[in-house]
């Protein structure tokens, strides 16, 4: 039982909210009960919320509030319904220092009697890597029944199992980097399946909700009748009024007969040579000789442009 999720980047909040809402939607088991979640806001503060039951759809029924939505740290903790209270018991955190989530009973205390999670965030506090903190915590207590995922304020991340934990059949976890350094979701999990996926299907549904939120920075309209040029790149220049002047395509076989061909997957928008963004859709276009006849079916159709290209390199 439990999963739990963090991030660190633009819209972390959204994105692990999106991550658990899509896991919600496919996977069964210990899932759609209660969330604690929390968030380090860019002005230091420490801010929560949880519910006992429904999930992520009844975190936050309506729209996220934007600080949350917004926050560049986030982590948060779910299983099925009804935990112990708090529910803040199970995720702890500190501003200046970070997050410390997990899985299974991560707030189980030790020998001392603190929380195995809050040992976690002390360690951090002192200065150690969250990899090496919880390396530290699952050596002292092997058989505890949990699973830590900790997050630093300086973009570090570190996850683990205690040795209890690691003869499990149905776990699992992962952490996904951007190229980039912008941007890292990890998740950790048991109890939920196929739990062969859960993990990668959290962490890419939330990082590309960080990447591609809100909504598009401009809309572009697209008539039967252009003909498509041969260049370089696949690029989409527009005029003054947002409709397309003309369209430089890299692939020169569909310049000539009948074709059925799409623009790709990473597609310029410019206007007057400088780019205002990409594509976010790829339109299905059939062609004659390089002029369009239709697109998506229809003689004109407006296309969403975004400031980030759709595919964000891992």
């Amino acid at each position: 039982m439990t999963i739990g999720i963090a991030a660190i980047g633009p819209a972390a909040g959204a994105g692990i909210i999106a991550g658990l809402r899509a896991v919600e939607k496919i996977g069964r088991g210990a899932i759609g009960g209660f969330v604690s979640l929390v968030i380090l806001s860019d002005d230091g503060r420490l801010l929560r919320a949880s519910v006992q039951d429904g999930g992520a759809e009844a975190l936050f029924p309506e729209e996220t509030p934007r600080e949350i939505a917004q926050a560049q740290f986030a982590g948060l903790i779910s299983s099925g319904p009804n935990r112990p209270e708090p529910l803040s018991q199970f995720i702890t955190a500190k501003p200046g220092v970070g997050i410390v989530t997990g899985h299974r009973m991560p707030h189980t205390k030790g020998k001392d009697k603190i929380a195995l999670n809050s040992i976690v965030l002390a360690e951090m506090a002192s200065g150690k890597d969250p990899q090496e903190a919880i390396d530290r915590v699952v050596g002292l207590y092997p058989d505890m029944d949990a699973g830590f995922l900790a997050v630093s304020v300086d973009g570090r991340m570190g996850i683990g199992n205690c040795q209890s934990v690691l003869t499990r059949r149905d776990k699992g976890m992962g952490i996904l980097n951007v190229k980039s350094g912008a941007a890292k979701v990890a998740t950790i999990h048991n109890s939920i399946f196929p739990h062969g996926l859960v993990s990668t299907l959290a962490n890419h549904v939330a990082m590309d909700t960080m990447f591609h939120q809100g909504i598009p920075k401009q809309w572009i309209i697209i008539k039967s009748g252009i003909t498509l040029k041969f260049g370089a790149r696949t690029q989409v220049h527009i005029d003054s009024s947002s409709m397309v002047e003309h369209i430089v395509t890299s692939n020169n076989t569909c310049l000539n007969g009948s074709w059925a061909v799409g623009l790709g997957d990473i597609v310029e928008v410019l206007s007057r040579g400088v780019r205002l963004g990409y594509l976010g859709y790829e339109p299905f276009m059939t062609l004659l000789n390089g002029q369009i006849v239709d697109i998506d079916g229809y003689k004109e159709i407006k296309l969403p442009v975004f400031a980030q290209h759709p595919c964000v390199e891992y």
